[in-house]
Order: C-alpha cells, then structure tokens, then sequence
C-alpha cells in the first residue's frame, strides 16, 4: 500500500511525500530427499514465515529519502540455515533445518534509510 501526501501541503517547494507499507508470507514447503536427515526422511520441511515493512518517504525532484522499519517472524535458526550467513555465531537457536544451532541477525528487525536519485528523468535537475 502507498498513500501519496497531497502536494498542496507543501505548497510550491518541489517537495513531496508519501506514506507505504507491505506485508507478505512466504510458503517454502520441502526440500528433495536428497537433504534429508533422520528426523525428515523424505525431506526437510522448510519454515513458512511472514515479513512486513512501513515507512514514509520525501521527495524533491529525481531525489527520493526513505526511511522504514522492516520485520519478520523467521526465529535467528531458520534464518541462517536460508541465508548461510557466514557471520552466525548466537549458539542456542536449534530448529528442524539448523541442528548447528547458530543464529544468524540478518532476519531480525531493522531501521533502514535509503537515499536514491532516478536519473532517467535527470532533466528535472534544473
């Protein structure tokens, strides 16, 4: 969802805004008996999880700043066994896919600020 703040409160600055958000869930279902483990003999049964994220953004000619706040419910186990994070080192997260028990910080919440330029309309840099 994207709400785009009505130009008229800004007056004639150039400035612009806008409020968006998502959501989404992920169904991985498993994988082939080729990775099995004792436990799953026909295969390893992936964890479906949720992720979301809202923010506000600024705008002001080919310039956009957005800053958000993204989240998911992926546990720090499952998260490393996706992502393989080669900096996992939280002992203690032991799931289905992640014997090991390291957790990875990859999927866990985060601030994020992006400052972008779209230089297909860099005409309107005058």
């Amino acid at each position: 969802m994207k709400y785009t703040v009505p130009s008229a409160l800004f007056g004639t600055t150039g400035i612009g805004a806008y409020i968006s958000g998502e959501g989404g869930y992920q169904f991985l279902g498993t994988t082939d008996a080729f990775y099995r483990v004792t436990p799953a003999p026909v295969g390893i049964n992936y964890k479906d999880y949720a992720t979301w994220n809202v923010g506000i953004g600024f705008t002001y000619k080919v310039f956009t700043l957005d800053l958000r706040y993204s989240d998911t419910n992926l546990n720090k186990g499952d998260c490393n066994a996706f992502t393989s994070d080669f900096s996992a080192g939280q002992p203690g997260n032991v799931t289905a896919i992640n014997p090991g028990g390291f957790g990875s910080k990859w999927c866990g919440s985060a601030f994020i600020a992006k400052f972008s330029a779209d230089l297909t309309a860099a005409a309107n840099l005058k």
